[in-house]
């Protein structure tokens, strides 16, 4: 009792005036952190290229145990409201207010654009063992990171959306990567592809919502949205769109002439290649 009600404490003496003034002067902090986050990637593979994998299976299961706790705290906070809102007041009311930056919400609301710091982590697992890094995997988790902290300086309605279904879908590929990393259950190759449908369906909401708020902007609807939001957001969707619709096609549509590829991991164990988009 006494540790919620210390975290209500917490969460009721939250400001988001404050939050928003202390990320809009620290923001632009997230190009020298993508910066190092690149470099690291290169140095990190030229030195795991004469060297075999690292077997960090406990290690990732633990990370991506706490990623989908996270996750699955968020999703309570932010998603479970949203939907409610959307079906008890509509869409207008769910996507075009700034009150999601209050509270609890806005708390954890706040508490997601930091999360997209910690997350860079998870390449640095592919890298370390020697897994096949894709472009959109490293492109995703950067410009989602400062497409978070800048957003958050200059919010707007749709990225209530935004956070409710990253918050969701995380939860969800989180808790796959873990139960994967532990190796005592062995999930069927389609919890990966509805992972990734899950992924796409995403971008398209998410494509779909800034569409309606440019009709929104057009016709003088009332809305908290401007324009510059609804062109990076549509240029940062419509890329995620197309690069997880080509993964999709190469990794599960294509016809291959042989069968899939195997990688020999640290303990000499074979496994089919598997791209993890995180």
């Amino acid at each position: 009792m006494e540790l919620l009600s210390a975290i209500e404490s917490f969460e009721s003496r939250f400001n988001e005036t404050n939050a928003q003034l202390y990320l809009r002067a620290r923001w632009k902090r997230c190009f020298y952190a993508s910066a190092i986050y690149v470099v690291a990637i290169l140095v990190g593979r030229h030195y795991m290229k004469s060297r075999p994998g690292f077997d960090l299976r406990r290690t990732l299961f633990a990370w991506n145990l706490l990623l989908a706790l996270f996750s699955a705290v968020g999703t309570y906070h932010v998603t479970v409201p949203f939907v409610t809102d959307v079906l008890t007041s509509g869409w207008s009311s769910a996507v075009c207010t700034l009150k999601f930056l209050e509270g609890r919400e806005g708390l954890w609301s706040f508490i997601f654009g930091f999360s997209k710091l910690p997350e860079l982590i998870d390449t640095l697992f592919i890298v370390l063992r020697k897994q096949r890094l894709i472009f959109l995997h490293w492109y995703h988790h950067m410009t989602v990171f400062c497409y978070c902290w800048w957003a958050y300086t200059s919010p707007h309605g749709q990225g209530r959306l935004f956070i409710a279904m990253n918050y969701c879908v995380h939860m969800v590929m989180y808790s796959y990567y873990a139960t994967r990393a532990q190796g005592i259950v062995r999930l069927p190759r389609q919890v990966n592809v509805l992972i990734t449908m899950m992924q796409i369906a995403q971008m398209c909401i998410g494509s779909w919502s800034l569409f309606d708020a440019a009709m929104r902007l057009r016709d003088g609807i009332p809305c908290a949205v401007e324009q510059k939001h609804v062109f990076w957001g549509s240029l940062m969707y419509t890329s995620y769109l197309v690069l997880f619709g080509n993964f999709f096609y190469q990794t599960y549509m294509k016809k291959k002439k042989s069968s899939p590829a195997e990688i020999k991991l640290a303990d000499g164990k074979k496994k089919s290649a598997m791209f993890e988009i995180r």
